[in-house]
């Protein structure tokens, strides 16, 4: 009987199991499970099952559904204060050049739409809204660094000064992850010749209304160079994430960093 009772307990058990399984949205199959010819790898898994919901979101997002309905679409938001290297991130992660130079280069939210595509050429191109009117502009590779420039003078002006009209670059091509990214302006403090007099102020709101839904996950970029508790972007994440459930720290110019940080990033102590 109690042999009997101990199966029952098992198997009442692994019913459980198996039902929690089953009531995951999107089953990822383990690595025990590849080796069954049943199952697909999980490359495939992704793409049958993900990768819809992610087009899903994007569309919504292009069609500017969500936010006429209050819906919170999920985003993944890049923050960092000016220079902390955030382009370099970026650009590791598409596989592209993206706008460099002194002072606020990213003037407007980027919105970068990577889609893995196994054609050999790539495929570029912006989207944006200008003078009342919905643009697209085709690019490449050599040329995108460019075209964002330009569309961003379209957007936000000639000047130094930023916008809250979002710019969206789709990049498909091979071997990139499938991902949708924010980039907002740089975190400046002190405007620079050319730049409003609140920059800060219109820097900090631009950045507070992406990171803030429940929804977005926050991409923290931090140089190693600097002090990380004088970092603004800190600040602003920890303001709406106290529990850092939605953070992401990405540290960069680790080659410069002093002795002894690196242990303390791993340790979780900085």
């Amino acid at each position: 009987m109690a042999g009997g009772s101990k199966s029952s307990q098992k198997q009442s058990k692994n019913a459980s199991n198996n039902k929690q399984v089953d009531s995951q949205i999107v089953p990822i199959p383990t690595p025990s499970d590849e080796n069954q010819n049943n199952n697909v790898p999980i490359v495939s898994s992704f793409n049958d099952r993900i990768r819809p919901l992610l087009d899903a979101v994007d569309k919504l997002r292009h069609l500017n559904v969500a936010a006429k309905e209050g819906i919170q679409l999920p985003t993944i938001v890049v923050v960092g204060d000016q220079s902390s290297g955030k382009s370099s991130v970026l650009e590791s992660l598409a596989g592209i050049s993206l706008p460099r130079g002194q002072g606020i280069c990213t003037r407007v939210p980027l919105i970068m739409r990577l889609h893995h595509h196994p054609a050999a050429t790539p495929e570029l191109y912006l989207e944006y809204t200008a003078d009342g009117s919905a643009k697209k502009v085709t690019t490449d590779e050599s040329s995108v660094a460019n075209a964002i420039n330009s569309a961003t003078e379209e957007i936000a002006g000639g000047g130094k000064g930023i916008s809250n009209n979002p710019l969206t670059l789709v990049v498909r091509k091979n071997g990139v992850p499938d991902l949708t990214m924010v980039d907002l302006p740089g975190i400046t403090r002190v405007p620079v010749h050319g730049q409003p007099e609140d920059i800060y102020e219109q820097v900090t709101a631009t950045i507070m209304e992406y990171i803030n839904p429940e929804e977005s996950i926050i991409l923290n970029v931090l140089s190693a160079t600097v002090d990380f508790s004088t970092c603004e972007s800190i600040r602003m994440s920890q303001k709406v994430d106290k529990t850092g459930d939605r953070t992401l720290a990405v540290v960069t110019k680790v080659d410069k960093s002093p002795e002894g940080l690196l242990e303390k990033v791993a340790a979780d102590d900085v």
